[in-house]
């Protein structure tokens, strides 16, 4: 059975294994009553940045399963006339890789509709509306401080091997924790935080304080204890990333 975690981490490159794994998740969750559907980012050009002393790579991508933009007119401080916009997009956690000279550094995909990107090509003040959105986007959910006054433009369409992602309405974390020496749920104490679990029990002593890549929805999740394997399985759903609304002040070339 093809697993989740290696096509995520991009274990599995060849394409019959990972159209096999889609359709395996795909029926497991529509046996659970879910309508999953992937993600596959289409390359179209990349940034190039740092944060935390790395390099930071942001694949801009689009799909059509991601919102539409939209826009409609309005004023902006100033009472200037102008448009405001709507760029609905999805992101990805960072993930480590090497630069051309061997370097760490850090990937990101930031998925618009096409449509945005088309209309953004033939419109400078858009594209680099579509720029902020994507470098704030990260920041803002990942909690990382980018140089955002040294980024460039890469003449590269992505960075690093192209990844399928399931809907983000679907996405959620799974975190299995062997406890060899516990004997039920009720004698251990799991803590949920937006960014952090924390499992402690005193009697056997046990302590994990797991920081979490994904910010969670830590009223909805669900935890379940294995007797037999000792292993305790906690499921948190992971807080969707919708979209981002900003003002673009613009004449009438804007779409």
């Amino acid at each position: 059975m093809v697993t989740e975690s290696s096509l995520l981490h991009g274990g599995i490159s060849n394409p019959e294994n990972k159209r096999r794994y889609e359709e395996e998740i795909t029926q497991l969750e529509k046996d659970r009553g879910t309508d999953v559907q992937f993600i596959h980012p289409e390359a179209h050009h990349v940034l190039k940045t740092r944060g935390a002393g790395e390099k930071r790579f942001i694949n801009i991508c689009s799909n059509q399963l991601i919102d539409k933009p939209s826009c409609e007119a309005g004023r902006g401080r100033g009472g200037k006339a102008g448009y405001n916009w709507c760029l609905p997009f999805s992101l990805t956690p960072g993930r480590p890789d090497r630069d051309a000279a061997g370097n760490r550094c850090v990937i990101y995909d930031v998925i618009f509709h096409p449509d945005a990107l088309h209309a953004a090509e033939t419109n400078k003040r858009l594209m680099e509306l579509l720029h902020s959105t994507a470098v704030g986007g990260v920041e803002d959910s990942f909690h990382i401080k980018l140089d955002k006054g040294h980024i460039k433009q890469l003449k590269m369409k992505y960075k690093g091997v192209p990844q399928a992602y399931r809907s983000v309405i679907d996405l959620e974390i799974v975190i299995t924790v062997a406890l060899p020496l516990l004997r039920s749920a009720q004698d251990a104490e799991v803590r949920v935080q937006e960014r952090r679990l924390v499992l402690e029990s005193q009697k056997p002593a046990y302590k994990l304080d797991l920081p979490l890549s994904y910010p969670v929805d830590e009223d909805k999740g669900d935890a379940k204890f294995n007797k037999t394997k000792k292993e305790l399985t906690i499921t948190l759903p992971v807080q969707p990333i919708i979209s981002l609304s900003l003002f673009l002040f613009s004449g009438c070339d804007i779409l």
